[in-house]
């Protein structure tokens, strides 16, 4: 399993959460015609407003109707959504089930069927932590959606490619091939995860200066299309950034605001960030005790998002660092 740090996995959230999904629909026939397909584009619109209960059972309801229908396309798409919902709500044994059925039906000459089938599998096997797997399922996604004029799901493949590889040269690699992609395709919805992902890769090769200009591209677009979530920890990325630069006057000016809209979002996660950035950059300037008071903030936020328990090495690295100032 590739390993995390925890400015890894802070500038991962909003890619992981909050990126829009590219459908990339091509209806060829009247809804009245095919009223599964209409299903299927209404559940999308839930998905993407990331509803994720109300999507299950909305795509529950597209395969019922797409069988009634004998649309195979559309019931392979909805099946693998179905998979996809449970994967997201933490069900993941039915969602594997849902999966399986996908597989049973899915056919390669059928691009939106096929295409839809392969991003949900992938995703099952990075969630499994089968890296290798999930980096082929994610390049045969790539090719055989380049292949058949899928641009949108191409950019996604790009994008998850990108999250699955080990090596951080990869990593730059994919996420370039993405925005490139997104760029000719005009999908710039998917270009703040996109330049997320860059800036991760830089950030973990310690190329601090490549990051932030990364960041700040990601922020740009995150701002266009993301929600409030993903605009917050946009800002966030920025100022944790500019403290690994070292520029702690500048990173204090990002994160303080992202502190107090964090705090009105009652968001306990961002709180927490925001607090162990400022309290090092508090220490860094020569304020120990102003610092150490907002570590120990941070550390209770996390213990509210079970964080001692999710993410143990993170927990653990803290507690550390607050030990190690209380002597």
């Amino acid at each position: 399993m590739k390993t995390i740090t925890r400015a890894v996995l802070l500038a991962l959230l909003p890619v992981l959460c909050y990126a829009v999904d590219v459908v990339d629909r091509k209806p060829t026939m009247s809804y009245t015609e095919a009223s599964s397909s209409l299903l299927l584009e209404k559940a999308d619109s839930v998905f993407q407003a990331r509803d994720y209960d109300n999507a299950l059972t909305a795509y529950t309801e597209v395969v019922e109707t797409a069988r009634k229908e004998f649309n195979r396309s559309v019931e392979v798409e909805a099946l693998a959504q179905v998979a996809r919902m449970n994967l997201i709500l933490n069900n993941k044994e039915e969602g594997r089930a849902w999966l399986a059925k996908a597989a049973e039906r899915a056919d390669d000459a059928d691009p939106m069927g096929w295409s839809r089938y392969l991003g949900v599998k992938g995703r099952f096997e990075w969630k499994d932590d089968d890296l290798t797997a999930a980096r082929k399922t994610f390049d045969d996604m790539y090719t055989y959606c380049n292949t058949n004029a899928l641009w949108g799901r191409a950019v996604d493949a790009a994008h998850m490619i990108a999250i699955v590889s080990t090596d951080p040269k990869q990593q730059i690699e994919w996420s370039y091939k993405g925005i490139e992609a997104a760029e000719k395709s005009d999908e710039e919805s998917w270009l703040g995860p996109l330049w997320n992902n860059l800036a991760v890769a830089y950030f973990d090769m310690k190329s601090y200066d490549s990051a932030l200009t990364c960041f700040q591209k990601a922020r740009e677009y995150h701002w266009r299309h993301s929600g409030e979530i993903g605009k917050l920890f946009a800002d966030y990325h920025v100022g944790m950034t500019y403290r690994q630069l070292g520029q702690h006057d500048e990173a204090a000016q990002w994160l303080r605001p992202v502190l107090a809209w964090a705090e009105r979002l009652g968001d306990h996660s961002a709180i927490g960030q925001a607090c162990e950035d400022l309290g090092e950059v508090m220490i860094a300037k020569g304020d120990k005790s102003g610092g150490l008071k907002l570590l120990k903030r941070a550390r209770e936020e996390y213990k509210t998002e079970r964080w001692d328990e999710q993410l143990p090495e993170i927990w653990k690295k803290l507690n550390a660092r607050i030990a190690e100032l209380e002597k």
